[in-house]
């Protein structure tokens, strides 16, 4: 089996990224589709799991961690809370090669696993595309 970790956060989108967001499907092809448009790391696009990230449910969570209806962004703001089985690293490679591109401004996310007593925190700051590698 295997144990869960969440990812939530609350980020504001570059506006070229909410709208190519807006112009993809969700499902196992989004990030691939989201590619065509905006650069996203090939290493991202080779990850297993990419897609739980942000269409994951949430598993043994906290009662807090919402339930959302919606992961696309609304005015340019993206929320995200899901939960995946992070064997390969899926949210740290999210956090390091794909976030940073996404965003306009820092962004707190949180994650934890499901057996700690208490979330982690961690601050992304934004990036260039042109920084873009993988």
């Amino acid at each position: 089996m295997g144990m869960y970790t969440g990812l939530r956060f609350e980020a504001k989108l570059k506006p070229i990224v909410a709208d190519a967001m807006k112009l993809v499907e969700g499902g196992d092809d989004f990030w691939e589709s989201l590619s065509r448009i905006i650069p996203i790391s090939s290493d991202w696009l080779n990850t297993g799991r990419k897609n739980f990230i942000p269409f994951g449910s949430v598993n043994y969570m906290p009662d807090d961690w919402p339930l959302l209806d919606a992961v696309y962004p609304t005015e340019n703001t993206w929320n995200v809370c899901c939960s995946l089985k992070n064997y390969e690293g899926e949210i740290e490679r999210f956090l390091r090669e794909v976030l940073p591109y996404l965003i306009s401004e820092s962004c707190r996310v949180e994650y934890r696993y499901e057996e700690w007593t208490q979330s982690r925190f961690d601050i992304i700051m934004p990036e260039e595309y042109e920084n873009l590698e993988g």
